[in-house]
């Protein structure tokens, strides 16, 4: 029992330092369509803390499932190397055990226990022989010229690495790597959102202490805090503005970046200060995106 616990126990600290560092994505502001945690055979969903617990998104199987698709196709095997994960899940364990009455007379009475099982289970990518079954994740979108030459550039003048990873239902950018992923472009129903998250990510990724230092190792970059909402609200108004430089214009996109906006509402009340100060801070940053010189006074 006590190693089940502390499996889980170590792998939800270890994905919350993650969270923490990558930070994340508002629930609103998923454009594409990603990966879900699910059985490859039943189709069944992976739920609470086993979205925690599996490393990422996607289709995973038992090696009994393997075993037994493998009666049909000897092709399908594990890969040579590959790792396996735990997923858990309650059961109940029952007992029965004689009882006495107070009449004297024994009673054989049914107990029922919870007991924390686990199973191990592994991801179809380590597994040969196997398609995924996701569907809707391939849309052919023709690249925006313009908005390419944008990203292009930026990649060259910042030295940055920008990841597409297969099926990935994230977008951050990671200071610690500085390093920028996104799920690939065929996972949108539309390409203007793809390159609307693409900007927004790419605005973070200026605020580095090799760009325009907007990150500084004191502050607080953890969701939530009011210096994370600032460059939040920095990365969308950026976005917005790449979207209108290079010409793109998506009703879906502009909806849900009103959306995203109006959630720092109350902090712009709160600090009148606070919109005009992102606002320059997002010019700034599509200035050094777009390789312009600027020489404005930064206010805080």
């Amino acid at each position: 029992m006590s190693k089940v616990y502390n499996y889980v126990q170590e792998t939800i600290i270890k994905r919350l330092e993650e969270a923490i560092e990558n930070g994340g994505c508002a629930p609103w502001r998923k454009p594409w369509k990603g990966k879900t945690f699910v059985n490859y055979v039943t189709r069944k969903p992976y739920r609470g803390i086993n979205q925690i617990l599996l490393p990422e998104p996607g289709e995973y199987i038992t090696f009994n499932q393997i075993t037994k698709l493998r009666e049909k196709n000897p092709d399908i095997k594990l890969k040579a190397g590959c790792k396996k994960h735990m997923v858990v899940f309650w059961s109940f364990n029952q007992t029965k055990k004689d009882k006495k009455e107070e009449e004297g007379e024994e009673i054989l009475k049914t107990y029922t226990a919870p007991i924390f099982r686990y199973y191990n289970v592994y991801n179809i990518e380590d597994v040969e022989g196997l398609e995924s079954k996701f569907v809707g994740m391939n849309n052919d979108h023709e690249p925006i010229e313009e908005a390419e030459k944008v990203i292009d550039n930026y990649k060259k003048q910042a030295n940055i690495d920008i990841r597409f990873p297969q099926g990935t239902d994230r977008a951050y950018y990671s200071i610690s790597g500085d390093y920028i992923s996104v799920p690939d472009k065929g996972q949108y129903k539309e390409v203007a959102e793809y390159y609307s998250t693409l900007f927004h990510e790419i605005v973070h990724s200026t605020g580095h202490p090799d760009r325009l230092k907007r990150f500084k190792p004191e502050e607080s970059h953890i969701f939530g805090s009011e210096t994370y909402s600032k460059e939040e609200l920095v990365a969308e108004i950026g976005a917005n503005m790449l979207m209108g430089v290079v010409g793109i214009e998506c009703e879906e996109a502009q909806t849900n970046s009103i959306a995203y906006l109006k959630s720092w509402l109350s902090v712009i009340k709160n600090d009148m200060k606070f919109i005009v100060s992102a606002s320059q801070k997002a010019q700034k940053a599509v200035d050094y995106i777009l390789g312009e010189s600027f020489n404005e006074i930064d206010e805080d």
